[in-house]
């Protein structure tokens, strides 16, 4: 008897589901929220530069995604050139993303991930004499710009920590498609500790510093109340892109999604709205209830370097609440056309 697929099982009954997700925006409200002021500028140079070097389709996927708009929105109050540099960075990570998970032949995923991490380790100064290799894929090559910069602004020390964040997105990448090729369902508790690494939160926060153009002290990087901080914010981050994206992983058969898992366990769609709804709401209080106490351990840092923690807590906020402007409004979701009156999406599965 052949083995039952979960997976399809799941997408069958999703299909046809209402979508009702209310207002996310009130969960957030108390957090700031902005755009660019070079968001128009940025916009267009990025529009010419892939008119002229892309492809019909890939050209299409940069405009549905929009990445001077998840830039400008991530990252509202950085200085011009960082704002540039970070909107290549999410381009590049955009770009590289979509090309792993294309990939069906599992031998040429692998050598793109090791050349991958090869590049970004010698690009960032830390490959050994003899480790250093040449890598010719215009794609991975497009990354040293970004790593100049990165390897100009922080020391040896914090380019390792930023070289593991990307190591660890690139490895998870495996764990990804392996998890794509099951036909069983996941718990919540498995699905998250993939999804936190690959999310790729881990790269764009891993460069935060940069972005600002400050220095958190190291004691405050490896302490736990950071790490709190830093898996909530990707937590929240990850949740509202499953709420918003269902309707577009559905479209690629795919139900890997916190929200697909939800409604799984409880047969209700309503039900795992409202859950993930919730978890958002526990974790922005364990956000700030965190920031707080940081914010209070004047024996601890002093002020300059409280004014840096301060800085980088507040972009982790505005990653999200800007994450959440921009996936009601890029083409990348499609929910623009769904969101009601009251600022809920409605829309059929």
């Amino acid at each position: 008897m052949p083995a039952v697929n979960e997976r399809l099982l799941l997408a069958q009954r999703l299909s046809g589901q209402k979508l009702h997700i209310p207002d996310m925006r009130p969960i957030m409200s108390h957090w700031p929220c902005d755009q660019h002021m070079d968001y128009e500028v940025v916009k267009t140079a990025v529009e010419k530069r892939f008119a002229s070097v892309s492809g019909g389709k890939a050209q299409k996927a940069i405009s549905d995604a929009n990445p001077a708009l998840l830039a400008a929105r991530w990252w509202p109050t950085i200085p011009e050139k960082s704002y540039r540099v970070m909107t290549d960075l999410v381009i590049w990570f955009g770009l590289w993303d979509d090309v792993i998970e294309r990939l069906t032949d599992d031998a040429a995923a692998a050598d793109l991930r090791e050349s991958t991490k090869d590049f970004i380790r010698t690009t960032l100064g830390l490959a050994e004499g003899s480790e250093a290799t040449t890598v010719t894929n215009p794609l991975i090559r497009s990354f040293q710009p970004i790593g100049a910069e990165a390897s100009a602004f922080y020391n040896k020390d914090r380019r390792r920590i930023l070289l593991d964040h990307f190591d660890q997105y690139i490895d998870a990448t495996r764990l990804e498609a392996e998890a794509e090729q099951s036909s069983g369902i996941p718990d919540l508790k498995d699905y998250w500790e993939v999804r936190i690494l690959t999310s790729g939160m881990g790269t764009l926060l891993g460069l935060s510093e940069y972005a600002l153009q400050v220095q958190l002290p190291l004691d405050f990087m490896r302490s736990k109340e950071y790490n709190t901080l830093w898996v909530t914010a990707v937590v929240i981050n990850s949740i509202v892109n499953d709420l918003l994206s269902l309707k577009k992983e559905m479209k690629a058969q795919s139900v890997l999604n916190s929200v697909a898992i939800l409604f799984h366990q409880y047969n209700d769609i309503d039900i795992a709205v409202d859950l993930s709804l919730d978890h958002i709401r526990q974790l922005v209080t364990l956000f700030d209830r965190t920031a707080a106490d940081v914010l209070r351990s004047t024996e601890i840092f002093d002020a300059c370097e409280l004014d840096a923690i301060a800085q980088v807590i507040d972009l982790m906020r505005t990653v999200n609440t800007g994450n959440l402007e921009w996936s009601l409004h890029a083409k990348r979701y499609g929910v623009a056309q769904h969101l009601t009156e009251d600022g809920a999406i409605e829309l059929i599965l």
